[in-house]
């Protein structure tokens, strides 16, 4: 921690986050549809969603990809299944469907090379899963394939995603030094809470002690640029145990964090807690108090917010992060692996989500690409005005030069919610969010979706009986015409009985 900036105590931070909420009329913004139900919240990453989209050739749009891009890698590993994570993954498999995987995503690059040419990551994020589930030598093998088919730029910003419970293994510190020496230079890891109890309940598989442990063992490395993601709204989590939390962490000396709401899903086995046990969890007036706790906390100690949900003390969380909210037009996200989801050349699209379908698709010779939506400009031009909203505001002349419409004149109606009450504020030519308009953001997002749009989710949701397993409805992470995970929910086709939603 920087010394001369003292730690802010529990009681001033509890006040001023109780000050920041009496701001807010609960009441009126629920009736607003501004307030989400806490069991139907979710961020809004990709729009349109995936059940919006249909199905899509890679081939007829990947040669489109910009000379700069952002890159992806999904390793879909890991020790054991968190209870909140829902994404594409596998518990502690055999080596050999690892293997099979790890040569189906150097295929899928090598497929991807006759379509995109060589085009230059500004920066490259493995993700899972458990990243660092690989071993020294699997890790060295990904990073020689993705040089083959990407050009990196000598700058580049290059992210992994560790889990403390792997640092037990035997080659753990050979694994960081494989890391190291591919060129990773920001660490992102995990840890949630720093309370042993709530741990425990999500099934982390780690401890405080072992977060304490591995930033020990970065630090031993001389890697300055580590970001820890936190989530508040967990069970059993109390204001007085997420000021904890963030306190040993910055004691610890981390700089940077990613801090973000719960959310569910009705597949993961913590929406069956929900519906369960509601109690334990904090509810929205909670969650509400957790989020301006956390901003008091970093404003006082100089960090800056940016994009939503980012702090940092450096002038710039992540380039990643950025690229993905400022220039989403202008930087392709291009991804490699089971479940990656991309946009390239107006297209947003995913790979296919599930591991056998990705990995036959590859070895068959083929793109992996599932399903994806090309956007006409109307859509291009809210899904900018979605994204931008979450980071530096949406420039109007900018944005006018570019759609040759000016986003406040043309999405009036729909903003004025958002305006009259505080949440937006027009900050000369800059269209941005408030302190206190921060956490409805996705809100906003929301009222920004299209009627097209939302008819094909609809549409798609008429088609699904059983929201467990339908891979459309586990792997959409939107909460667009979404049942709230608390809801029973209803049979989707007539005839049909409705199906338990059983974990």
């Amino acid at each position: 921690m920087h010394e001369n900036i003292p730690f802010p105590e529990f009681q001033e931070v509890a006040a001023e986050a109780e000050a920041a909420l009496r701001e807010l009329d609960l009441a009126d913004l629920s009736a607003a549809g501004i307030l989400q139900p806490v069991e139907n919240y979710y961020l809004i990453g990709t729009y349109p969603p995936l059940k919006a989209m249909e199905e899509i050739r890679g081939e007829d749009f990947l040669s489109g990809v910009g000379r700069n891009c952002s890159v992806y890698l999904h390793i879909p590993f890991c020790e054991q299944r968190c209870t909140f994570c829902h994404f594409a993954k596998e518990i502690l498999p055999q080596q050999t469907r690892v293997e099979r995987y790890l040569q189906a995503l150097v295929k899928e690059m090598e497929i991807a090379r006759g379509h995109i040419g060589r085009p230059t990551a500004r920066t490259v994020y493995f993700g899972g899963g458990t990243p660092s589930y690989l071993s020294a030598d699997q890790i060295r093998r990904v990073f020689g394939a993705l040089h083959e088919t990407i050009d990196i730029a000598p700058d580049a910003e290059i992210t992994y995603e560790l889990h403390p419970s792997v640092i037990d293994a035997p080659d753990y510190e050979e694994r960081l030094d494989a890391l190291a020496a591919a060129g990773v230079n920001r660490w992102v890891f995990g840890v949630q809470s720093m309370d042993d109890r709530i741990l425990a309940k999500l099934n982390r598989g780690h401890t405080a002690a072992d977060v304490q442990r591995l930033l020990k063992m970065l630090d031993d490395r001389d890697a300055t640029n580590v970001s820890v993601d936190l989530i508040f709204g967990l069970p059993y989590q109390t204001m007085e145990n997420w000021y904890s939390s963030i306190r040993s962490l910055v004691e610890c000396g981390v700089e940077k964090f990613n801090i973000f709401p719960l959310m569910f899903k009705q597949a993961d086995p913590i929406s069956a807690h929900y519906r369960k046990n509601p109690e334990i969890f904090p509810d929205a007036r909670g969650r509400l108090l957790m989020h301006f706790a956390t901003e008091a906390i970093m404003k006082r100690l100089g960090f800056r917010r940016g994009p939503l949900f980012y702090y940092a003390r450096a002038d710039t969380h992540s380039q990643q992060q950025e690229d993905k909210y400022d220039s989403i037009e202008d930087i392709n996200l291009l991804p490699f692996g089971v479940s990656g989801f991309g946009y390239v050349d107006q297209v947003q699209y995913y790979n296919d989500c599930s591991l056998d379908g990705y990995m036959a698709s590859v070895e068959s010779g083929k793109l992996p690409v599932w399903r994806g939506s090309r956007l006409p400009e109307e859509e291009r031009m809210r899904r900018t005005l979605m994204f931008s909203l979450r980071s530096g505001g949406v420039d109007r002349d900018a944005y006018a030069a570019r759609f040759g419409a000016d986003p406040l004149e043309r999405f009036r109606a729909d903003l004025a919610p958002f305006i009259d009450r505080g949440l937006l504020e027009l900050d000369g030519r800059v269209i941005r969010a408030t302190d206190r308009g921060a956490p409805f953001v996705d809100s906003i997002a929301l009222h920004l979706v299209s009627d097209d749009v939302r008819g094909r989710i609809r549409e798609a949701n008429s088609r699904i009986v059983d929201v467990k397993r339908d891979p459309l409805d586990r792997y959409d992470y939107s909460p667009i015409e979404r049942d709230p995970v608390a809801a029973t929910v209803p049979a989707r086709r007539a005839g049909r009985t409705a199906l338990p939603v059983v974990l």
